[in-house]
């Protein structure tokens, strides 16, 4: 009887080999343009402030600024969202929401987001408003107006 367990290496190489063959499936190219990536997810005749957020997406996985996201910065990307650290996660997060690059959240562009995940989602359950009134009131305690 033999070890049945796979170690941790073949996990890890199985896992690559699967994300490298979903994003060649997607981009035989091997590069993914901002209007591939709306193509890919469907996003098409959004309102501005989803594009507005799927365009910051896009800029935020392409890490070297070249208008592409190939396979390392694809990987990159999805290897933080699922098993990064909190601290990258919250990075990364920050620099998503963050839309002027001030290093600040403000409620406008916290509303933007939510209006823009909404839009994407179609699920309008709650207004924006209300989502960032709330996040405001439990975070900014000395209520300056950002994060």
């Amino acid at each position: 009887m033999g070890n049945t367990h796979a170690s941790l290496d073949d996990i890890l190489a199985e896992d690559m080999h699967h994300w490298y063959n979903k994003f060649m499936r997607e981009s035989p190219s091997g590069l993914i343009t901002l209007f591939e990536l709306k193509s890919i997810l469907g996003l098409q005749g959004m309102n501005e402030d989803a594009n507005s957020y799927v365009d910051q997406v896009f800029f935020t996985f392409d890490m070297d600024g070249d208008g592409y996201i190939d396979f390392v910065e694809y990987i990159a990307a999805i290897s933080l969202m699922l098993k990064g650290e909190i601290n990258q996660k919250l990075k990364w997060y920050f620099k998503l929401f963050d839309q002027d690059g001030n290093g600040k959240i403000d409620k406008d562009e916290l509303e933007t987001i939510f209006t823009a995940i909404q839009d994407i989602t179609r699920n309008r359950d709650i207004l924006p408003e209300e989502v960032v009134a709330l996040i405001f009131e439990k975070i900014d305690v000395e209520g300056e107006g950002e994060l």
